[in-house]
């Protein structure tokens, strides 16, 4: 896979997003988290790394049940993992006041999703889409899309 350019091209300041992550990619993954919080998640992550920052205890458990239900693997120090990390900073978000839609509102399982998307860990993502409309019976409700009916557009 070879790095993409277009932030560079156009000028965009690395800064903003140090994972080298790009939003237009997340966006044609299907993520819908604005662009502003996606570069500060990126950006918080980048800095709890560094720091060897720990992610809430009951986020850690949170996404090791939903990642062991839909066989996604994780690092063997869990406390490590980006996927972890990141959900803990956006499970950890309150909505600012002036803002109708946020990601702290969205279930566990929608915001592991976009985690994934925002790592761009497409491999993940579809193991847990896969686990939630392949091993669904017809008519339950889908805790990534919030339909009760099967979608090809879910999520």
């Amino acid at each position: 896979m070879t790095m993409n350019r277009e932030p560079l091209e156009k000028g965009a300041d690395m800064q903003d997003n140090p994972e080298g992550k790009s939003y237009q990619r997340y966006l044609e993954l299907g993520g819908i988290i604005n662009e502003q919080d996606y570069n500060d998640a990126l950006l918080r992550l980048k800095i709890a790394q560094d720091n060897y920052e720990m992610p809430d205890k009951n986020h850690i458990g949170q996404v090791r049940m939903m990642a062991d239900v839909a066989g996604i693997g994780l690092l063997m120090r869990t406390e490590t993992d980006p996927r972890v990390i990141l959900y803990s900073i956006l499970r950890s978000d309150i909505r600012p006041k002036d803002v109708e839609h946020h990601h702290s509102q969205m279930s566990d399982w929608r915001l592991f999703a976009e985690v994934l998307r925002m790592l761009e860990d497409m491999d993940a993502f579809n193991k847990l889409k896969t686990f939630h409309h392949t091993n669904r019976r017809l008519g339950t409700y889908c805790p990534l899309c919030g339909k009760t009916e099967y979608s090809k557009d879910c999520i």
